[in-house]
């Protein structure tokens, strides 16, 4: 009798066994196929704000139209709308955003801006009315309308357009430069 339940537990264990040795190789073949694959993807970050507008994408060498749009918006308004008590937290920001080999004049811009602001008490605002996007060059077009006050009181407003030209570098994107649309034809050559 233990010769034939030695033989039964003998046979059930090798089945086990078996079994597991199978399941070990079946994982270890996908392991080996997941990791192939994953050195063979290009890496793609998707990024949540809390309050999405749009969906967007990042990859390791450009960025999603909507991205850019949404980026160029963000910085616009820091760019565009600022009052004199608002305007240093602002240009922290914006250098923070802008290419190096940009950033010494648009630091220095600013600081002329500040510095007029100041000596008139006066604030702007920028209301976005369209957004252009060009994706193959990294340009946006904002345009829209500025309104400017003195003292508190409104003194004048306009329709004004800016293209803001990035670049992307490091899988970072940044600032590289800031124009003032001149003509009613120009575009940021969508």
């Amino acid at each position: 009798m233990n010769r034939s339940f030695l033989e039964k537990t003998t046979q059930y264990l090798r089945f086990q066994r078996n079994i597991f040795a199978a399941l070990s190789l079946l994982l270890s073949l996908s392991l080996v196929i997941l990791t192939a694959f994953l050195f063979l993807k290009s890496e793609r970050v998707i990024v949540t704000p809390p309050i999405v507008e749009k969906e967007f994408w990042v990859e390791a060498n450009k960025v999603s139209p909507t991205y850019l749009e949404q980026y160029g918006c963000f910085l616009g308004q820091l760019l565009l709308g600022k009052s004199s008590h608002s305007a240093p937290s602002q240009r922290t920001i914006l250098l923070r955003h802008a290419d190096p080999a940009f950033a010494d004049a648009l630091k220095h811009k600013l600081l002329e801006e500040e510095e007029l602001l100041q000596k008139q008490s006066a604030s702007y605002t920028f209301y976005p009315v369209s957004v252009h996007v060009n994706a193959e060059k990294n340009q946006v077009l904002l345009e829209g309308d500025r309104i400017f006050y003195v003292s508190g009181n409104q003194v004048s407003s306009a329709r004004e357009g800016y293209i803001l030209s990035f670049n992307y570098s490091g899988s970072r994107l940044l600032l590289s430069g800031v124009s003032a649309k001149e003509k009613k034809g120009e575009t940021c050559d969508r």
